[in-house]
This record gives structure tokens, sequence and C-alpha cells, in this order.
């Protein structure tokens, strides 16, 4: 007779630990949001525009054939309308949040942060590629 009770009990046991792994923060999302960021001549073409509010990691690939960079910057001004001095932007007149820097073409790199809500400037801030048109706008809710 005991061996007939061992199976439910184990199915019984298995269901209840199955049941809690469900019920726990997957990693994914103790992890926040990721977003990934081609960039190219003379693009930034991301997989979200927007994030809530909490950790968001980039994952940031060079697409083109020429070295590009990933800047992030929080500011309420439009990635377009940031002002250029010597074609590029003064990162410290706003609120620079990081970025990963010069990458080679084929190259990719990471940033993570803990993002507040509010308005991002997201820029290739070489010479040149913002005023070409390499920015893009991002929120965070």
């Amino acid at each position: 007779m005991k061996k007939d009770r061992a199976l439910p009990i184990a199915l019984i046991g298995l269901a209840l630990a199955l049941a809690a792994c469900s019920s726990a923060a997957s990693p994914s999302a103790a992890a926040g949001t990721t977003i990934t960021a081609t960039l190219s001549e003379y693009k930034i073409v991301m997989s979200a525009t927007s994030a809530p509010a909490g950790p968001v990691t980039f994952n940031v690939t060079n697409g083109g054939t020429i070295v590009h960079e990933f800047v992030i910057l929080k500011t309420d001004t439009l990635a377009k309308d940031l002002p250029l001095v010597s074609e590029k932007v003064v990162e410290d007149d706003f609120s620079p949040v990081g970025e990963v820097a010069e990458t080679e073409a084929a190259g990719s790199g990471t940033f993570s942060a803990t993002l507040a809500a509010g308005h991002y400037a997201i820029i290739c801030n070489i010479v040149g590629h913002v005023g070409l048109g390499m920015v893009t706008d991002f929120t965070v809710n």
C-alpha cells in the first residue's frame, strides 16, 4: 500500500514546487527592460522608443561601416533640436546618463542604467553625426 501512495505524494510535491517557481519573479522581469539598438550611417534604429522607469539595458551593435557611439542624455530637448558646437553636442550642457563608447563597424557594447521617468535624447556624438540625423528620442514612463 505504501507504493500506491508514493506516486500521488510525489506528484503533489512536484506540483507544489512548480507552482512556487512560477510565482517567483523571473530573472528577465527582475532585470528590467532590454532594448536593442543598431547604429549605421546615419541613423539609430531601436527595438523600442520607450520603457517603464527602472533598470534598462541597451544592447548596441554598430551595423555601419564606420565608427559610431551611443550616448544617452536626459533632457527635455528633442534630440533633433540639441544645439551643436563644432558639429558636436556639448554633453555636459545636459544630464549625461552614459554611453557605449566609440565602436568599430560590426562591434557591439552594452550599457545599463536605472532610468527615471522623463525624456532622453540618444545620439551618436562623433563630429558631424548628429547633424546628419544620427539621433533619436527615448521616453521613460
